[in-house]
């Protein structure tokens, strides 16, 4: 995808949000100093009050600043604490996903379906379909430990697809070009709370029978067939989910 085309899809105030960031980690603005106000920032970037409010709001919650009626904004950390914040209201939003971070494929095989998936995925459990095991880590924090293990499912994958899948040299690519997102109708996701499993709290570099949050998300093309399912494993203190819910 075009950079150009991705940038059109990016909510306002995320750019916003994403520019004061940067902000704060090249030392534009040091840690004890004051962002610019609301006002400030609809004159700089000519936005309305809102989408100010809103960017400061999502850098607050990534643990950068700290917000004061009455005081302003002040900068309280340069780097942010290793937690994912994601918000999704929609499709456009959940890309922003992908595109900060990266899912590096750790296996890959054409495995039979367990019966717990089935239904889901729309199969028979024993089923044989292409399985992916990878790690999401942030893409600038190479030090920091990863975010989830994501397991994933592709149910309608052609025998072409199927074989650059079970390639880990190729696997991620074709992951990305069966996942397009401008040919996606909806997302399906569920949430749930579980514990880590040894293998994976290894994997997570996370405690074993550490509380989990799991997320389930089946992704539909525009004829709202099934494409693939990503099952995604975070520790508890690596990632928080935020949505907005607003009266008509």
């Amino acid at each position: 995808m075009a950079k150009g085309k991705a940038q059109k899809q990016v909510p306002r105030y995320l750019q916003v949000c994403n520019e004061l960031v940067e902000m704060i980690r090249t030392g534009e603005v040091a840690v004890g100093d004051m962002l610019p106000t609301e006002l400030e920032l609809c004159d700089r970037f000519e936005i309305s009050r809102h989408t100010a409010r809103e960017a400061l709001r999502r850098v607050e919650d990534m643990g950068l600043v700290e917000r004061k009626r009455g005081s302003g904004t002040r900068v309280t950390a340069r780097e942010a604490p290793v937690v994912y914040n994601q918000y999704v209201a929609n499709i456009d939003e959940l890309m922003q996903y992908g595109q900060a971070t990266r899912l590096a494929i750790c296996s890959a095989a054409n495995d039979p379906v367990p019966a717990r998936l089935a239904s889901a995925l729309g199969c028979k459990p024993g089923e044989r379909m292409p399985h992916l095991l990878g790690l999401r880590s942030y893409r600038d924090q190479n030090s920091a430990p990863p975010i989830c293990l994501t397991e994933i499912w592709i149910p309608h994958a052609s025998a072409n697809q199927a074989k650059l899948l079970l390639d880990l040299e190729k696997s991620e690519r074709m992951l990305y070009k069966i996942l397009d997102f401008s040919r996606l109708s909806r997302v399906r996701q569920t949430l749930s709370a579980d514990s880590l499993a040894t293998d994976a709290a290894e994997l997570l570099e996370a405690d074993p029978d550490s509380a989990a949050l799991v997320i389930n998300r089946r992704y539909h093309d525009l004829g709202d067939r099934l494409i693939l399912m990503a099952i995604s494993t975070h520790p508890k203190e690596r990632f928080r989910y935020s949505t907005e819910l607003r009266s008509q």
